[in-house]
């Protein structure tokens, strides 16, 4: 069975700084992705469509529910 057993050594302080990195390393990846590929195969260029936009977003509002709870 699995044994969690090792996480009452990690600090409180560790826990919130790994847990918020696992939101911040997935938006840094999408905000250096090329425009050309975040843009293939959409029919157009409208902002709406940009990845970056949308990864931003989401990634502020779980950070901030994060955060506060």
């Amino acid at each position: 069975m699995l044994n969690f057993n090792w996480l009452t050594d990690v600090s409180l302080t560790a826990a919130h700084i790994i847990i918020l990195l696992a939101f911040i390393i997935p938006l840094i990846f999408a905000l250096v992705l090329p425009r050309a590929y975040i843009y293939l195969g959409a029919k157009d260029q409208k902002k709406w469509r940009n990845l970056k936009w949308w990864i931003v977003i989401l990634v502020a509002i779980q950070v901030l529910v994060y955060v506060n709870f």
